[in-house]
């Protein structure tokens, strides 16, 4: 008798443990397993935040493994609007965060460009799951690690992201990040024209030689596969380094417009950011690190705020300001 009543016991125990690795909110829906956390909206994905490395290409390097970071990204229509280990940039990845020109303790620490093997941001542990009416998400803390030795942990970096239930035309969410010093030495994070939050989009927006992974990715931008345009109207030449309150990536996928937009807080540091657009591949980051040097130290965090919107169309300006708007209580 005492034998069953454990059996059972260990047989609840272990069911509670599997529900709480699911939580819902109405129509979304978030489900985490040992390498993934996804976001659902009517059963449809939003977003997959990665806890381990997805397997990297046959042509990519070991060390352009990266974990904590966001990937894939659908619109309603499920097609996917960010890209992972390009073969042109690999240590480019989905939604991503990490520094470039960087000083800690007189040491040069680059955690963006994996390849150098000097640093990285890697996903540490999971924090929290909520649902809540009208919205769902998880916190989780990634480290920003100088690998070469000593190795040291230099920032705890928490995120909160949080997606909305929307009419089913969109997709929203929101990614918090905040930046704490690990240590009791600061780290300077040097003037430099990226670096901050970063975005990937699809290998389809490439030219064809630019996605081989023979290829020596020659830059060719290929304007009828892919656009970028922020809230004052540039494109991706005369939007590099502009201050912008959105940029959004539009292109086509299987035949049909689809675009995401990142708009940056107005509560931001340095807001609007300064937005890095590369002239010729899907990529862009808000860099506040553009307009000059700052510090991360014990009594000053670094704290940002990004609203993604995502959508099977191309980018409707008056209604992205609107969204902007209501973000901002207006």
């Amino acid at each position: 008798m005492k034998l069953l009543s454990l059996i059972c016991l260990l047989a609840c125990i272990q069911t509670a443990s599997a529900q709480s690795q699911e939580q819902a909110s109405g129509k979304l829906q978030l489900i985490e397993s040992e390498t993934v956390i996804e976001i659902r909206q009517a059963d449809k994905p939003i977003l997959t935040y990665n806890k381990v490395s997805p397997p990297l290409p046959e042509s990519i390097a070991p060390i352009y493994q990266r974990s904590g970071f966001i990937h894939p990204v659908a619109s309603p229509s499920g097609r996917v609007v960010t890209g992972a280990f390009a073969a042109d940039h690999p240590h480019q990845n989905g939604i991503f965060t990490a520094w470039v020109m960087t000083q800690w303790n007189d040491r040069p620490i680059d955690f963006w460009n994996l390849g150098k093997g000097i640093g990285r941001v890697s996903h540490h542990s999971v924090i929290q799951q909520f649902a809540e009416p009208g919205k769902i998400g998880f916190v989780v803390d990634l480290v920003h690690t100088a690998e070469e030795k000593p190795v040291v942990e230099i920032l705890r970096e928490r995120w909160k992201v949080t997606a909305w239930a929307t009419d089913g035309s969109y997709h929203q969410f929101d990614l918090e990040t905040t930046q704490t010093a690990m240590t009791e030495l600061p780290l300077m994070i040097e003037k430099y024209h990226y670096g901050g939050v970063g975005y990937r989009g699809p290998a389809s927006w490439l030219s064809d030689k630019e996605s081989s992974p023979t290829s020596q990715a020659a830059d060719i931008a290929n304007p009828e596969r892919f656009q970028f345009i922020n809230d004052r109207g540039s494109d991706r030449i005369q939007g590099n380094e502009q201050p912008a309150r959105w940029v959004t990536a539009t292109g086509q996928i299987d035949g049909r417009a689809v675009s995401i937009t990142v708009l940056c807080h107005a509560s931001n540091f340095r807001s609007p950011q300064a937005a890095r657009i590369h002239p010729t591949k899907p990529y862009f980051a808000f860099s506040p690190c553009i307009d000059g040097s700052f510090t991360i130290d014990r009594q000053n965090d670094y704290q940002a705020t990004f609203r993604y919107l995502v959508t099977d169309s191309a980018p409707d300006a008056d209604w992205i300001n609107q969204q902007w708007d209501q973000w901002h209580g207006k």
